[in-house]
């Protein structure tokens, strides 16, 4: 088991580490949940093109769940390339909300540990003077 003082800079480095995921989170205001693919089709026209291998296409689909319904959105190039950055952005979000949860839960273990090795030392417990011994 570490010593209190050792926790407490453990805390004092996730705390500066949960202040920064925070601010970078919120500096992601422009995301878009959702994914992103190309699609070729095949029309089935006599005589097309399409029929000898080459395909329609490509076409840009964004797609999208929203209240547990689907939806695609045909994009072209140029929203293509301004949806992969919103993208990108809505998935480095999720993954900062995950870090920071993981970061909040070793919080709460750090801070029962020092108070299990505070408790032990029979010093404060949290920042709160322990009671004077009774005679």
């Amino acid at each position: 088991m570490m010593n209190p003082d050792g926790i407490r800079e453990r805390v004092r480095t996730r705390l500066q580490e949960q202040r920064a995921l925070v601010e970078d989170l919120l500096r992601r205001r422009e995301q878009l949940a959702g994914s992103l693919f190309v699609r070729y089709g095949v029309c089935g026209k006599p005589g097309c093109v399409c029929q000898s291998g080459q395909k329609h296409g490509p076409y840009y689909v964004l797609s999208t769940r929203s209240g547990g319904k689907g939806g695609f959105a045909y994009l072209d190039a140029e929203q293509m390339a301004e949806a992969r950055d919103l993208v990108k952005a809505s998935r480095e979000y999720r993954a900062g909300m995950r870090r920071l949860r993981k970061v909040g839960e070793q919080l709460v273990t750090l801070l029962r540990r020092y108070q299990e090795a505070t408790a032990k030392q029979g010093g404060r417990r949290m920042g709160i003077a322990a009671p004077p011994p009774q005679a």
